[in-house]
């Protein structure tokens, strides 16, 4: 058993990535945000933790995340892909002490990076499809409707999002910065860690991983 992750900043595309290394390689996609409900829909000790952190208002520790994901690694048998975890250095530190306990191996770490105007860019023009059953992505800028405003596939109404302002952008990369900068540094010292340019197109950064795992194997 082997777990790879993917690493970069909101808005990098990791998520349509993962989705689409998990079809190509037949690895379990997990991401915090699904592990979690998972296990306070369960009612698991650690879930009922978490549920009650969430229902205070409180954000959910990074004992409690990590102690949601290993209970969940413990369940798997196959390769793993996680999409949005670790987020801190702590929790990639922890992660790689079970990891060890565990005898499961680290396998690739890629790390998707752009720059941050060009990011901007990309959050600020993004457009959401109000349809919960559809919510395709947009943008107005590389991938723009055909209808303004318009769902190219369900005709639903096209919404952008509150924190896909520039003003939120840049709160959120300071935020996010101050713990992905230690964590980034963590990774690179390793063997199995890989850059991926994050500015090219979607086709060309889901060949570069996939040729990765073709090396490997």
């Amino acid at each position: 058993m082997k777990v790879h992750i993917l690493l970069g900043p909101p808005g990098c595309g990791k998520g349509t990535q993962a989705k689409r290394l998990v079809e190509k390689r037949s690895l379990i996609h997990l991401s915090t945000g699904d592990i979690l409900r998972d296990a306070v829909s369960k009612g698991t000790e650690v879930g009922l933790r978490a549920k009650a952190l969430m229902a205070s208002g409180k954000l959910v520790d990074d004992s409690t995340v990590n102690g949601i994901v290993f209970a969940r690694l413990q369940d798997e048998t196959g390769d793993v892909l996680f999409d949005g975890y670790p987020r801190t250095l702590f929790q990639a530190e922890s992660l790689q002490t079970f990891l060890s306990s565990q005898g499961i191996t680290l396998g690739f770490v890629m790390d998707i990076e752009i720059q941050e105007q060009e990011l901007e860019a990309r959050v600020v023009n993004r457009r959401v499809c109000g349809n919960n059953t559809c919510g395709a992505i947009y943008n107005l800028n590389t991938k723009a409707p055909r209808v303004d405003g318009v769902c190219d596939l369900c005709g639903g109404n096209l919404k952008h999002r509150a924190d896909d302002t520039t003003e939120a952008f840049r709160i959120r990369m300071v935020e996010f910065n101050k713990t992905f900068q230690p964590l980034q540094a963590f990774y690179k010292g390793m063997s199995n860690y890989r850059y991926v340019e994050g500015s090219r197109p979607p086709d060309q950064i889901h060949d570069q991983l996939v040729k990765l795992f073709q090396e490997q194997a």
